[in-house]
C-alpha cells in the first residue's frame, strides 16, 4: 500500500488527511471538458441505466454533486421532482429543479452520486440516507499492485479519497443497509479506455 493510503476492513481503501480542493466554476467546467462533448450522451446512459434497473417510475430524484446540471436537466423530463445538492454549486440548479441543502434531510425514490461519492471526506451518512435506491458511479479501482495504483490515471490524491472495486463498494453499502442490485462498467462505452479491464463502475443499490 502506498504511503498516504490505507485499506480499510471493507477493503475500501482511503485517501487520509485528504485536503480536499475548492470545487468552484474552474472545475466544474474542467471536468466537462474532460467529457469531451460527450455529458448530453452520458447524461442519457446514466438516465436510461437508471429507468431499466429500478423498473418503475420515479417521484423524487436527488443528483448530489450535480455539477453543471446536465443530468438533472435531463432526469426533470421523466421524474416528476427532481433535487440537487452541491457542496460548492459553481452552477445554479437547472429550470424544474430544486437546490437542496441536505443530503439526509428527505426521502426521494432515488438518490445519485455520479463521480462524486469518492470525493467525500466522511461517507458514513450514507446509512442516513432516506430513499429506496441509490446510485454510484466511480472510478474502478483495482488494486493489481502499488505500481499500477501509483500511475493510475484516476489516483487522485486530495480529491479522490475513497477508492472502491465491485466487491469493496457492495460490502461498504452493504454494512450500511444497501443491497447491490445492478453493478456494471456501462460508462465505459462513452469514457473507457482500451486497458482491458473496466475503468468505471456503475452500481444501483436497494435500501432495506
Amino acid at each position: 500500500m502506498l504511503d498516504g493510503y490505507e485499506k480499510l476492513t471493507s477493503g475500501v481503501i482511503k485517501h487520509v488527511k485528504a485536503v480536499p480542493p475548492l470545487y468552484d466554476v474552474d472545475y466544474t467546467t474542467k471536468y466537462k471538458v474532460s467529457l469531451g462533448g460527450q455529458d448530453d450522451e452520458l447524461s442519457c446512459l446514466r438516465l436510461g441505466l437508471l429507468i431499466g434497473a429500478t423498473n418503475q417510475p420515479i417521484a423524487k430524484l436527488l443528483d448530489v454533486g450535480y455539477g453543471d446540471g446536465n443530468f438533472l436537466e435531463r432526469a426533470s423530463t421523466v421524474v416528476q421532482k427532481c433535487f440537487g445538492y452541491d457542496v460548492s454549486p459553481a452552477f445554479p440548479a437547472p429550470p424544474n429543479v430544486t437546490s437542496v441543502n441536505s443530503i439526509t434531510g428527505a426521502y426521494y425514490d432515488v438518490v445519485t452520486f455520479y463521480n462524486s461519492l469518492e470525493h467525500i471526506p466522511e461517507i458514513d451518512f450514507v446509512k442516513d440516507i432516506q430513499c429506496k435506491y441509490l446510485v454510484v458511479t466511480t472510478p474502478w479501482c483495482h488494486y493489481f499492485s502499488d505500481e499500477w495504483f501509483q500511475n493510475w490515471k484516476h489516483r487522485k490524491p486530495n480529491e479522490h479519497i475513497w477508492h472502491f472495486n465491485d466487491e469493496t463498494l457492495s460490502r461498504f453499502m452493504r454494512t450500511r443497509g444497501y443491497v447491490c442490485v445492478h453493478y456494471s462498467n456501462a460508462e465505459d462505452t462513452l469514457r473507457g479506455e482500451k486497458s482491458g479491464y473496466a475503468s468505471y463502475l456503475t452500481a444501483i443499490f436497494r435500501k432495506g
